[in-house]
């Protein structure tokens, strides 16, 4: 068999680094040619950039007298500078009419924007205007002499050629010392095999290679390979038996913690359907104790749960349950699989204080030892609220629809029959209020969303002196035809209460404004400011008292809902939201509102406030 040196570890490496370090210097010395010429490139048109402006300055008025001689003299003196080659100048009409190192009657050369050291001779030409108040006299072409650039191109190229012949023969004894220094691959598998022999079954591998001592290598690595592998099996059921009863019980102390954490009820059932584990929040939502329902089959179970619902019915059994978990998530794909199906929420009410409403959801599972799993969770809060909002849109309905149909027949009248003036006005009158009431309703109804989406984020507050707030007011309130304004009780001396001026002016002329619509028969109107006393937590109060109908104590305790209005009759207009809008802003501010009410005696309502320090 031949040596064949390239097929070694250590030819291999020194082939590999000599051709590494060949491409680099190539690189190198490539590169190093580039930027040089990029270099003497943008040396050139710098200096091309500097020459031309002198000259093309010494020769416009020589060429602009015709005076030739005195051209060619300045050519002359510039061509005598190192580096220019040739310089020439002709007139407006082309014509050469002067010259200094380009023979007299041979064409000048083109002038291209390209830098080449290519061409023969090298050279860099350059051609410019040669201008007087805007008009050209002529041109002036110069070139630069390149010669210089290409020579220490050369010399360039040449060291860098010698520098990279020595640069690799330096590198080929060294790596070639290098790799006698692999030899050391023998001493460390001497040291492998010191290590199995006292009793390390699994020492490290060691280098392999095509050579001897890298096949020896191989030989090696393989054969404690399968020592180690021998060994693993005798350890790894131990140690898998120790993982597997570890995941296990930081499996079950995990799910211990998520089901005693989570708010909502599991209960799962056995392969036989029997219950076999419910969730500490199960037994909190229904009441139920473990010992009332553990094993208890999944029919019992149902009849016990259904005894505690407010409709023993609503509770569905669980083929039901079944059937809707299978509907919702189909099994199979393909072209023949069905669509997933939203699933409809079973929800129960429970019987018992504070009518607890649940949803149910059914989990089939397909472990050996859990058959289903029940799922509860508390909904109480979204159906109350979901309650809340079909209320709210179905009386803003009926608001807006009332003054809608008013609006609606009378316009109707108005198209389709004919009416003398006074009778068009009165239908028209009829239209114009109803479309006001409709407005006032809309607005109110968009002042509500604006509170309970922003809840007071755009409410600015600061010391507002209650007197002055409420002189303002009553200045600006319009009162209807035929009553007296508001009478104001308030003292001398400014009462500070922290609030955001126009909210609660806005308050205040929602409570007027019902004061006035109900004191129909004109009786007083008055709007005070009171102070509680240190002791109480919102000491300063702004009263308006009126003289009106007055309510019960059931129709007080109600007046601030949404729609709500005392008088049934429908003769005082009104949206039953001016309350509501109330209320919301005084919460908004930390208060409260304060209604006393008498039948036929009048309404007192109170808005108490907290008080604040004067503003510096």
């Amino acid at each position: 068999m031949h040596f064949k040196p390239w097929l070694t570890v250590r030819g291999r490496l020194v082939l590999a680094a000599l051709l590494v370090e060949l491409v680099m210097l190539a690189i190198l010395v490539g590169n190093s040619l580039r930027l040089l010429h990029e270099a003497m490139g943008d040396q050139a048109r710098e200096q091309a950039e500097q020459i031309a402006p002198v000259l093309s300055a010494a020769l416009v008025a020589p060429l602009a007298q015709y005076d030739y001689a005195t051209v060619q003299a300045i050519l002359n003196e510039s061509h005598a500078i190192r580096g220019i080659d040739y310089v020439a100048v002709t007139d407006s009409t082309g014509t050469t009419v002067a010259t200094s190192g380009w023979p007299n009657g041979k064409p000048l050369p083109p002038v291209g924007t390209r830098f080449s050291l290519d061409d023969d001779p090298p050279r860099y030409d350059l051609v410019l205007p040669i201008k007087l108040a805007g008009q050209t006299l002529g041109t002036l072409q110069f070139g630069l002499d390149l010669k210089r650039i290409v020579v220490a191109r050369k010399n360039l190229l040449t060291q860098g050629v010698l520098i990279a012949i020595s640069e690799l023969l330096l590198s080929a004894g060294l790596l070639t010392l290098l790799g006698l220094m692999i030899t050391r691959q023998l001493s460390l598998l001497t040291t492998a095999s010191l290590t199995v022999a006292q009793g390390q079954l699994t020492p490290a591998p060691v280098p392999e290679g095509l050579d001897d001592v890298g096949r020896l290598g191989a030989a090696f690595n393989v054969m404690s390979r399968a020592i180690a592998e021998r060994v693993e099996q005798l350890t790894r059921a131990n140690e898998k038996t120790a993982r597997m009863t570890a995941s296990l019980q930081d499996r079950t102390e995990q799910l211990n913690a998520i089901f005693d954490l989570s708010p909502d009820g599991f209960v799962s059932f056995d392969a036989e359907h029997r219950v076999k584990y419910a969730s500490p929040a199960f037994f909190r939502m229904t009441g139920l104790d473990s010992t009332e329902i553990m094993g208890l089959d999944e029919t019992v179970f149902s009849a016990r749960l259904a005894k505690g619902c407010l409709d023993p019915d609503a509770f569905p059994d669980f083929a039901e349950l079944r059937v809707e978990h299978a509907a919702s998530n189909p099994a199979g794909s393909g072209e023949s699989a069905q669509p997933a199906r939203k699933r409809r929420r079973q929800l129960i009410e429970l019987a018992g204080p504070g009518n607890h409403v649940l949803e149910l959801s059914l989990r089939q599972s397909e472990a050996e030892t859990v058959s289903q799993i029940l799922y509860f969770r508390e909904v109480t809060h979204e159906t109350e609220v979901d309650r809340m909002k079909s209320e709210f849109l179905s009386h803003a309905a009926h608001e807006l629809r009332t003054p809608m149909a008013s609006i609606y027949g009378y316009a109707e009248i108005l198209m389709t029959q004919q009416f003398g003036e006074d009778e068009q006005s009165e239908f028209l009158g009829i239209i114009h209020r109803q479309c006001g009431l409709m407005i006032s309703i809309i607005n109110e109804l968009l002042d509500l969303a604006r509170i309970d989406d922003r809840r007071g984020k755009d409410f600015k507050f600061a010391s507002i002196d209650a007197s002055q707030l409420l002189r303002e007011v009553i200045a600006d309130f319009g009162v209807p035809a035929g009553q007296q304004a508001a009478v104001l009780n308030a003292p001398a001396q400014p009462c500070w209460v922290r609030a955001d001026a126009s909210k609660l002016m806005q308050a205040v002329r929602n409570i007027l404004s019902n004061a006035y619509k109900y004191s129909t028969e004109g009786g007083e109107v008055s709007i005070s400011v009171i102070d509680a006393g240190p002791v109480s937590q919102s000491p300063i109060g702004i009263r308006v008292t009126d003289q009106g109908p007055g309510m019960t104590s059931e129709q007080a305790a109600r007046v601030c809902e949404r729609f709500y209005r005392a008088d049934s009759s429908g003769s005082i207009p009104g949206t039953g939201l001016g309350m509501s809008i109330v209320k919301e802003i005084m919460e908004l501010h930390g208060g409260q509102v304060e209604i006393q009410s008498q039948l036929g005696v009048g309404t007192t309502v109170t808005l108490w406030l907290t008080e604040a320090t004067a503003p510096a």
